[in-house]
């Protein structure tokens, strides 16, 4: 077992309506060195290593995770020394827990000589994480769309749309942001989102705005999340006051995000949408009192992968 280097992008969940069911890889990345070690360790470095706060032990996600392949195929799983090079934060809805479970599930993997293939692995990822949207696109890059059987497909998504994130300085936990949403909802509340879920499926994969306006939408959770991040409404409207086709929770949030195009008519600077976007985004949120930054992402195409 030599050393291994692994890449994990993170992700964000439901774009709107697809709550469960989409998730979409972004070129943002946390970086995982795993070497042989008599014991567990670990050194956390990068710009979010601060709110960093678990430890690595038995019951740390990435420990679980790995030691899950190993019992997959019947082997005793050894300790490793972890480096993590932290870029993704924590608790803001951008699949920080899903980084950590889909780099141990690789990382056995590899040690092990890849015994288990994709559909294995999302499947350990899953049951990890208790539901795909996050894991399914870290694993496979892209925008993913899960089924309830545990299958999935790739969305196709155009180049030209630009995602900005815009990350408040506050965590919210998802066990929180889930215990808001209702269980049971009005028929006429689930027929609404079936067709803007439809909307957003049609509308990425034939790279059309003014479907894509219509699907991200949603009245399943980000109605009830709202309660639980100050400023959600204000920041949302100058959003689209700022050419976003639509601007939504980022998984259980407090993250939002905003996709766009790139400005037509400024060939030297294409991202002069996004950076005035997310610039009007983190002044919206400034006067509800909250400070945030934004990042303008791209769509991850290849899902986690090993550097070495």
């Amino acid at each position: 077992m030599s050393p291994l280097r692994l890449r994990v992008p993170a992700t964000t969940a439901n774009l709107g309506a697809g709550y469960d069911l989409i998730g979409a890889a972004l070129n943002l990345y946390n970086h995982f060195t795993f070497e042989p070690s008599d014991h567990l360790s670990l050194h956390l470095s990068g710009p979010r290593a601060s709110e960093c706060r678990f430890q690595l032990d038995d019951n740390s996600l990435i420990v679980r995770a790995f030691k899950r392949v190993y019992h997959e195929v019947g082997q005793s799983a050894p300790n490793f020394a972890l480096t993590q090079d932290v870029h993704v934060p924590p608790s803001r809805g951008l699949g920080s827990s899903s980084t950590a479970i889909v780099a141990g599930l690789l990382a056995a993997n590899q040690w092990l000589n890849q015994p288990l293939g994709e559909q294995d692995l999302v499947r350990l990822a899953t049951e990890l994480e208790g539901h795909p949207d996050n894991v399914a696109p870290a694993l496979l890059g892209g925008c993913v769309l899960n089924f309830p059987d545990g299958s999935w497909t790739r969305l196709p998504v155009s180049e030209s749309l630009v995602w900005v994130v815009c990350i408040p300085e506050f965590e919210l936990e998802t066990a929180k942001a889930r215990s808001v949403v209702p269980r049971e909802v009005p028929l006429s509340a689930a027929v609404q989102n079936m067709a803007w879920l439809g909307a957003l499926v049609a509308g990425l994969s034939l790279d059309n705005d003014t479907l894509l306006r219509q699907g991200l939408q949603d009245g399943l959770h980000q109605p009830y999340r709202q309660m639980l991040v100050p400023g959600m409404p204000e920041v949302m409207q100058a959003a689209l006051t700022h050419d976003a086709l639509g601007c939504v929770l980022s998984g259980a949030g407090p993250t939002l995000l905003a996709l766009c195009r790139p400005n037509p008519l400024s060939k030297n600077a294409p991202s002069e949408t996004a950076e005035t976007l997310g610039a009007a985004m983190r002044k919206a949120w400034a006067q509800a009192g909250i400070q945030s930054g934004y990042v303008i992402c791209g769509l991850d195409p290849d899902g986690a992968v090993c550097l070495d």
